[in-house]
Parts: structure tokens; C-alpha cells; sequence
């Protein structure tokens, strides 16, 4: 390995400074002159000397394998002398025009100026051949750098081919995987006569764990070769870390490119066993089909079509008799048209069924195979015999209608019990938040005044689970009870109402209240819509402001409304931040501040 070694630096330049001039004898004036010049001549000379030492570093460029250490020790070079080669050319600068004067003294020798034109001269052409070289030892610096970073490049991915990669393993163990797959598929290629169908079958078989196998295969290699665990662990010096990250990507690309591949080509052995199973299938299906359309088109002929379809007639006509007395109801009451509209379904269910068995009927395919048909072949069957039989197909379509029809007007009687239940559950809704009310008015004069809502919730949730059942709900309003006064009694709901609201308060397969639909049911919520103030007093002339709210706002409804002695309408409640106080609703010429709202 050569070995190069940056030039000793020297200091900066620096000249005597010029003495002051008063009126100098011609032997002064020349001695003066001389010395300039010979100063001005050892300066050049000792930068000569630097810049020859500097050029012996060009030289690098024929001597390849230079380390990474000599290059720093290059690069350093070139820096002392680039400030070396600056300050020359400062100081040279700065000389000359100090002393240039002296030299146009009278009666100075022609040989002194001479001289003196000679070393200005000499001083620019040395600075020139300075430069030169420092451009040329600066481009083998860049060379050599770049020589030993593809040096250092090479020996990282060296280090980083390791025998046991996971990666490449991975991705060998699923290519190995794919091509015993692809062996195994060998059969399947081609049209499938005159090959044995029970042993095609048993490849076939034998060939599922292999291809799902192949295709854990190939997402662990996949896996593998984003992570490299291993080649993280390898040392890699600072200057190269970036291309070797980007070596690193490139290398991942490839193996990841190569696991698409397996998995189209295992994708293909998949296919080529589907493909062959549907021909077989197909031309099964075909053999079938010739056989059994004449038979089972003689047998539907046979068949009083009347006679059989009589029973999915009749369970049409008892639904549509139901449905008669359905067409008023949004005026019938809510139990009666439950109870009309469960007897309807299950006629219309019974319809359907007799429907399905007088369409097995037109295609008796069970009565004429031994085994299980597919859809396909069904289809083809039931298409060839309503072609032959054209009524067959009318008198389904007929029946479908009314059917159709019926799901229907089952459908919007649905709609209207679902509408009648939510009428009847806010009805149930109001009592039970006047329930609240009084509740919440019980805790005030216990000194709980302004109960938040998870307070509340903690009380009814007497095991602590964290939800209401329904003997924990049911019992929170049996507690309540005694607190209503006479006035208050037609507030009371009834234990199948509470059940009522309950159920209807439970999301999908919940039995138990959760604390979300706890709030949906007893809470009461207001939104700002303008706005308004909070204040201390339900007057408010004599009540302390608390702080503005502004639209958007939700507040929990504690108590309320009250009518102030200004005939405003004032709610008590609770902002998000804990904000207790009254607002009012709606001010007195009709402009709305709070409205209701209703969680999701």
C-alpha cells in the first residue's frame, strides 16, 4: 500500500515593513532597492521550495490501493497548502505595491529594475505553476478518495455476503418449495382425456399442503428480507454507510422481486389444477346433461301443474289476506299490527318454501341421479325445460311477483312499528328524565347539587362493572318511586316501559347498559346555537356572570327549566370544563340560544 505523506506546513508569509523616507543620498536609494529585491526573491524562493514538496503529491495518481487513512492525510495536504498558496499571494501582492516605488528612483541602476521586473515576473509565474499543481494533486485527491470508497464499498459487501444470510436462505428454501410444486403440476399440463382421473385427483390432492407451504414459504422470505437482521450487525464505516443502506435496499428489491416471481409461478400450478378440473368437469357435466334432458323433461311433462303449485297458491292468497288488513297502518295500534305482521311473515315464509319444493318439482334431478348435481348443471336443465315448457316459466314468474310484493308491504309495516316504537320510547324517555329531575333534586338537598353524569352512573352500578344490567336499572327507578309527590304520579312509567327503554338503549349484542347508552337514555343534553352567558343565579340581574359560551358548545342539563321573574326560560347545567351555572333557552323576542341534542 503506498504510503503518502502530507508536506509540513510553513507559516504565512510576512515582510519587514518599509522604513519611513525622508530625503535619502543615491547609496541609500540603492541599498534600499536591494534589499527589497532580496527579500522579495527569498519569499519566492522559499515558496519554490513548498510548491515542489506539494508536487511530489501528484504522484498518487499512478499508485493505486490507496487507503481511506492516506487519503484523509491527502486531503489535509491539500488544504495547508491551498491556505499556503492564498497567503502567497496576499503577501506577494501587498510587497509589491508597498515597494514598487523604490525602483523608480533617479539614478537607479537599469540591472536593479531589471532585477526587481524579473522577480514581480517570476513571483506570477510561480503562483501560476502553484495553482496548477494544486488543481492536479486536488483531482488525484478526488480520484484516490474515490478509489478507496469503492475499495472500502467492495470489502462492506463482502462482509455483508454472509453464508448464512436469512434472507437469501429464505429465498432459497421458497424457490425450492415453488420447483417441487412445479414438478408435482407436470400432469396437469395439456387437455385432461386419456389421463387416469382418480390418480389426477390424488396429485391434486397431494399438491394443497404443498402449494400452501410454498406460499407460507414465500411470505416468510418476504419477511426476512426487509428486516436482514444479521447484516445490520456488521460494522460499516461512516463515509460509505449511505450506499451501503441503498445497497442494502437494492439488494432487498432484488430477492423481493424474485419472491413475486414464485408467487406467480405458484399461482400457475394453482391454475393449471383448477383449469383441469373444470374441464373434467365440464365435459362431466356435458355427458350428464345429455342424458338426463329427455328424462327429465318426459317426467316434467307428466306433471298437472296446477295440482302442484295449488299449495304455494294457497299460502300466497292467506298472506295476501293479511296484507288487506295491514293497509291502514299508521292508524293501527302498535300491538295489533305486530301481531298481524308476525302471522303475515310466517305465511310468506311458508309461501317461499312451497315455491322452492314446486320448483324442484319442474326439474326432478334427484329423482334421476344417483349423486349430487352442481348449480351449473341445475340451470342448464331448468333453462332447457322452461324453452320446452313455456307456461312453466309464466306461472314462477307470476308467483314471484306476489311474493315480491308481499316482502314489501311487510317491509314498510316494519317501518311503521319501528316508528311507533320510537314515538312510544320518547314518550317513556320524557317520564323517566322527569325521574331524573326529581332524583337530581333529592341529591341537591343532600348537598350533591350538579351530579355529573358518570357520578350518577357509579350510583345505579352497584357491582362496579362498569355497566348497568337490567336488574341494575330497574332497581335505580324502584328507588326513585317514593321520591315522586302526588302531582309527580303520572310521571311514574311502567315496568314494561323501563324494560322497553332499556332494550331499546343496548347496541348489537349487548345485555348490559353501557355508559355511552346510559347517557343516550337518562341524560339530558342542550346545544349552543348563539352565542350566550352562564350565570350564577336563575336571575340574571342578580347573577354573577361564570363565563361566556360560544355555539357548539354541549352542556348536561342538571335541573330545569325554570321561568325567571323576566319570563325566560332558564336550564341549569354543566359545561365539558366543569362550568356550573343557568343559562337561558330562548330570550324573550324568540331568538333560540340553546336547542336539544340527542348523543348518537
Amino acid at each position: 500500500m503506498t504510503q503518502v505523506t502530507a508536506p509540513t506546513p510553513h507559516a504565512p508569509t510576512r515582510f519587514h515593513p518599509c522604513r519611513p523616507v525622508m530625503a535619502l543620498s543615491q547609496e541609500e536609494k540603492h541599498e534600499r532597492a536591494s534589499r527589497s529585491l532580496e527579500e522579495l526573491e527569498e519569499v519566492i524562493e522559499t515558496f519554490r521550495k513548498r510548491s515542489q514538496e506539494f508536487q511530489e503529491l501528484k504522484k498518487v495518481r499512478e499508485k493505486p490501493g490507496m487507503a481511506a487513512s492516506e487519503v484523509k492525510r491527502l486531503e489535509s495536504g491539500v488544504e495547508d497548502f491551498q491556505e499556503t498558496f492564498k497567503q502567497f499571494g496576499l503577501d506577494v501582492k501587498d510587497y509589491i505595491s508597498k515597494h514598487a516605488p523604490h525602483f523608480a528612483a533617479l539614478g537607479l541602476s537599469l540591472d536593479l529594475r531589471r532585477s526587481w521586473l524579473d522577480a514581480v515576473n517570476k513571483s506570477g509565474e510561480q503562483r501560476k505553476e502553484a495553482g496548477e499543481a494544486l488543481e492536479a494533486v486536488r483531482a488525484a485527491c478526488r480520484n484516490a478518495k474515490e478509489t478507496a470508497k469503492k475499495e472500502l464499498l467492495r470489502a462492506a459487501k463482502v462482509r455483508l455476503h454472509l453464508e448464512e444470510d436469512p434472507g437469501e436462505m429464505a429465498v432459497s428454501k421458497a424457490r425450492e418449495l415453488v420447483e417441487m410444486c412445479e414438478d408435482k403440476v407436470e400432469p396437469f399440463i395439456g387437455i385432461p382425456q386419456n389421463k387416469d382421473e382418480n390418480e389426477m385427483d390424488w396429485i391434486a390432492k397431494e399438491l394443497e399442503p404443498m402449494i400452501a407451504e410454498a406460499e407460507e414459504g414465500i411470505q416468510a422470505a418476504f419477511t426476512q428480507t426487509q428486516e436482514h437482521p444479521l447484516k445490520m450487525e456488521v460494522e460499516i464505516e461512516e463515509e460509505i454507510r449511505e450506499e451501503i443502506n441503498e445497497y442494502l435496499k437494492d439488494e432487498a428489491k432484488r430477492l423481493q422481486m424474485a419472491l413475486g416471481q414464485f408467487g406467480r409461478r405458484t399461482g400457475r400450478v394453482k391454475n393449471l389444477v383448477a383449469n383441469y378440473q373444470r374441464d373434467v368437469q365440464k365435459a362431466k357435466s356435458k355427458e350428464l346433461l345429455d342424458e338426463l334432458k329427455p328424462q327429465i323433461l318426459e317426467a316434467v311433462k307428466a306433471l298437472n301443474v296446477e295440482e302442484a303449485s295449488a299449495e304455494v297458491s294457497e299460502a300466497i292468497k292467506e298472506a295476501e289476506v293479511l296484507s288487506e288488513k295491514v293497509r291502514s297502518m299508521a292508524l293501527m295500534p302498535a300491538e295489533e299490527l305486530q301481531a298481524i305482521a308476525k302471522e303475515m311473515d310466517a305465511k310468506v315464509a311458508e309461501a317461499a318454501s312451497s315455491l322452492e319444493a314446486f320448483q324442484d318439482q319442474l326439474c326432478p334431478i334427484e329423482e334421476h341421479t344417483v349423486e349430487e348435481v352442481d348449480d351449473y348443471v341445475k340451470q342448464v336443465l331448468r333453462k332447457h325445460i322452461f324453452s320446452e315448457m313455456k307456461g312453466f316459466q309464466a306461472k314462477l314468474d307470476f308467483f314471484q311477483v306476489r311474493l315480491k310484493r308481499l316482502r314489501g308491504i311487510l317491509e314498510r309495516c316494519a317501518q311503521q312499528i319501528k316508528s311507533q316504537d320510537v314515538f312510544r320510547l320518547k314518550k317513556v324517555r320524557t317520564k323517566v328524565l322527569a325521574m331524573m329531575d326529581v332524583f337530581r333534586e333529592d341529591q341537591a338537598d343532600k348537598g350533591l347539587e350538579g351530579l355529573p353524569s358518570k357520578d350518577v352512573f357509579r350510583m345505579l352500578d352497584k357491582d362496579e362493572d362498569g355497566v348497568l344490567n337490567r336488574e341494575e336499572f330497574l332497581g335505580f327507578f324502584e328507588d326513585v318511586f317514593p321520591l315522586l309527590q302526588d302531582k309527580y304520579q303520572q310521571l311514574q312509567p311502567s315496568t314494561e316501559e323501563l324494560e322497553s327503554l332499556f332494550e331499546f338503549g343496548l347496541k348489537n349484542d349487548e345485555t348490559s347498559l353501557s355508559f355511552d347508552g346510559f347517557e343516550r337514555l337518562l341524560i339530558r343534553f342542550m346545544q349552543v346555537v348563539q352565542t350566550t352567558t352562564m350565570t350564577k343565579n336563575v336571575a340574571i340581574t342578580a347573577g354573577e356572570v361564570i363565563r361566556s359560551l360560544k355555539p357548539g358548545e354541549l352542556l348536561e342539563v342538571l335541573g330545569g327549566p325554570q321561568t325567571n321573574s323576566a319570563q325566560l326560560r332558564r336550564v341549569f347545567c354543566r359545561a365539558k370544563d366543569g362550568a356550573i351555572g343557568w343559562v337561558t333557552v330562548t330570550s324573550n323576542v324568540g331568538t333560540p340560544f340553546l336547542k336539544d341534542f340527542q348523543p348518537a
